[in-house]
């Protein structure tokens, strides 16, 4: 059975170091976000309705675009924390759990040995496909998919709900763009297999600054701002 444990905190306390404040709570919304579209992806991919099945694959594939997008900002946050000096000596009081995770994200950042795979896939997802629709990309998938006759054709479906209809046209368009402009997979390979082994390395560091996150903001709060 799963439990939980709740800590009231006092903000006034909080707020005497507002550098360090910001940073922690920089720190929860990514962890939230993240959190969340992770959750909304495990529950669409459940549903079984099969009316909804244009609206599933759209939904899914968002929710994994999102939580790239998040996991960029959170990404942001461990470079601040690295940068500040009280912050960054409080991770080594964390568990080895903690810290490995951390140090998992940190790989991620400028001049880490993961770096440019993390703004590859990671990053280009957020700027192009989440919070920015790029209109050479698009432009560039609508051609190539045009130009092959296994898939030149699409379609749209519309509901007197809105939570039936679907532009599956579009769904189409950012999956050539997420497959074959962002994480570059071949038109030989096994598309879904490569794509979800992309997918999951992404997922595995959103887990680790989720896992970093519960002990570090917990230590945190308990230390300085718990009522």
């Amino acid at each position: 059975m799963s439990r939980t444990r709740t800590i009231f905190v006092d903000l006034q306390r909080l707020q005497l170091d507002p550098d360090s404040a910001s940073i922690i709570i920089n720190l929860m919304m990514a962890a939230n976000d993240i959190a969340l579209a992770n959750q909304c992806l495990k529950k669409i991919k459940s549903e079984e309705s099969r009316i909804r099945r244009p609206i599933q694959r759209g939904a899914a594939m968002y929710f994994i675009r999102l939580q790239c997008g998040h996991l960029n900002e959170g990404l942001k946050v461990i470079q601040d924390i690295k940068d500040n000096k009280q912050l960054f000596s409080r991770v080594k009081l964390c568990s080895q759990t903690a810290k490995d995770s951390f140090e998992k994200m940190a790989d991620c950042l400028k001049g880490g040995k993961e770096n440019k795979k993390f703004e590859q896939y990671v990053g280009r997802i957020r700027h192009n496909t989440i919070f920015h629709y790029d209109k050479k990309l698009i432009n560039k998938a609508l051609a190539a998919r045009a130009g092959r006759k296994e898939s030149s054709r699409s379609k749209i479906t519309l509901g007197d709900d809105i939570s039936l209809f679907r532009f599956e046209l579009s769904d189409d368009i950012v999956d050539s763009i997420v497959c074959r402009e962002i994480c570059k997979v071949p038109r030989n390979a096994d598309l879904r297999k490569e794509i979800d082994d992309i997918m999951d390395w992404a997922s595995d560091k959103a887990m680790a600054l989720i896992d970093f996150a519960g002990e570090f903001i917990y230590k945190y709060i308990i230390d300085h701002a718990a009522v």
